[in-house]
């Protein structure tokens, strides 16, 4: 291109030649990198011919966009063949970053327009001073001038990676505080509604399993509680949380047993286990652990279990209490949403959800692995005669397995006249049975008061030989050496 006397100079405000100012010539200025252009600033995003600047004879300058390149004006974006006229204040953006003004030029002389056309050649071709094929109509930077504009680059991009890294780590710590203000405005863990405020509100469904087997199930009430009663069994539908925002679901279920008075509780359990299983679509997480209902006393047993299923597209999670009574399985479950038992875990654990009278405690009795072949009259006189011995030198092993056997043929044949005769006998048996046990709480207070171990450990092993069964509480309170009468 021909250099005339130029009326317009663009300064570029932004990108690697921010600062620079370039006089537009008479016969037009091309921008891009090729050899051919008259501004040629580097970056892969700058075409070899992107625009060319060509001023017109009344005013103005016409921008014109070469190939398949795009630039802004003003905000707007012309693409490749589009022209557009540009005023003196016009804001251009090619490629990414480069953007400039364009300006009227105050010099308007060929000795200003000769200075103010200064053309940069930002290639490694430029550095090593290789010669353009146009090198009449281009002038190079000095090397003072290339100095210059490195260490402006670098300024500019040590600027531009503040910028990222700053913004980058302003983002972060904003997703950082959401996720911190969700997760400390969640109650965590879980309390069960009342619990802080010592306000309960629980609602109970009561329940009565033949013969004497009084139960409860109880619930924290809220305004939206749903409950559903089946004969013994119920469902309800209710909230836990210091705000009831989360929903607590319990099942409560007891069925007959085919051949219950045959089957023992850990069978049976072993039976429900692989039925909801592959039935209901019960995924066990943890081996079953034995735990007790009222633990006075002998206590209720029961296994306990945590688990996971789908049921009406709702994920639960919680824990299953399998307990037996007689013929019958009982099983209690107490599930939350899986995305919150982490938080209900411990409330789930500390509240049971149900309980037991002492009455279904005192008529309680294992189905026995093996029963003793004898005539059932004989069993009994055996037993009312064991009975009236010494409690402390009767045969204890023998005595239970007997009533227990005597037990499961009353009830399985409905025999009530042995019914009514077995059943004071076990009661009694039972009775005694916690007088010993009593006795020998105190005995060894009284031993670990005077530190008098020979005394202790004899009172510790006659009553693991008395208590033998881990499905006897009194055994379980035996092995943590525990004392006391009431827990």
């Amino acid at each position: 291109m021909n250099n005339m006397p130029s009326k317009y100079r663009i300064r570029f405000i932004s990108g690697e030649l921010s600062g620079r100012v370039f006089a537009v010539n008479g016969a037009g200025t091309k921008i891009g990198r090729a050899k051919t252009a008259d501004i040629r600033p580097g970056g892969e995003d700058i075409a070899p011919e992107h625009v060319t600047l060509m001023p017109q004879l009344g005013a103005d300058v016409l921008l014109l966009v070469h190939g398949t390149e795009s630039a802004w004006v003003n905000g707007e974006e012309f693409h490749g063949g589009q022209s557009v006229m540009l005023s003196p204040g016009a804001d251009v953006r090619i490629g990414k970053e480069l953007s400039f003004v364009l300006e009227p030029d105050a010099s308007a002389d060929p000795a200003a327009a000769e200075s103010e056309e200064a053309t940069e050649e930002l290639t490694e071709e430029a550095t090593a001073g290789g010669t353009p094929a146009d090198g009449a109509h281009t002038r190079y930077a000095s090397p003072a001038e290339l100095d210059e504009l490195r260490s402006f680059s670098r300024s500019e991009k040590r600027r531009r990676k503040f910028v990222l890294v700053s913004g980058v780590l302003l983002f972060v710590c904003i997703i950082a505080g959401a996720y911190a203000y969700t997760v400390f405005e969640q109650e965590n863990p879980l309390t069960w509604p009342g619990e802080v405020s010592r306000h309960y509100n629980d609602g109970e469904i009561r329940t009565e399993i033949e013969p004497f087997g009084k139960c409860l199930v109880y619930f924290p009430k809220t305004a939206a509680t749903v409950q559903r009663v089946d004969g013994n069994n119920c469902e309800i539908m209710t909230a836990l949380g210091r705000n009831m925002d989360v929903p607590f679901h319990i099942v409560f279920t007891v069925n007959p047993l085919p051949d219950g008075f045959r089957t023992t509780r850990r069978k049976s359990f072993d039976d429900w286990r692989k039925r909801v299983s592959e039935q209901n679509g019960f995924a066990f997480l943890s081996d079953p652990e034995q735990d007790f209902y009222r633990p006075s006393e002998s206590g209720f047993p029961y296994y306990s279990v945590s688990y996971m299923r789908i049921d009406k597209k709702i994920r639960w999670q919680g824990y299953a209490s399998y307990m037996r009574y007689q013929d019958k399985e009982l099983v209690l479950l107490r599930e939350v949403p899986v995305n919150h038992f982490w938080r209900a875990e411990q409330v789930l654990r500390r509240f049971g959800a149900f309980v037991v009278s002492p009455t279904m405690v005192d008529h309680f009795w294992e189905i026995p692995e093996k029963r003793m072949e004898v005539n059932p009259t004989r069993l009994l006189q055996r037993c009312a005669l064991e009975l009236r011995k010494n409690i402390a030198v009767a045969v204890w092993d023998d005595l239970d397995l007997a009533l227990r056997t005597l037990l499961c043929r009353a009830y399985e044949t409905k025999d009530q006249v042995l019914i009514d005769a077995v059943v004071p006998l076990w009661l009694d048996f039972r009775t005694k049975q916690q007088v010993w046990y009593s006795q020998n709480c105190l005995a060894y207070q009284t031993a670990q008061s005077s530190q008098n171990l020979p005394e202790m450990t004899r009172i510790v092993n006659d009553c693991l030989r008395r208590f033998p069964s881990p499905d006897d509480h009194r055994h379980v309170k035996i092995m943590k050496n525990i004392w006391t009468i009431e827990e």
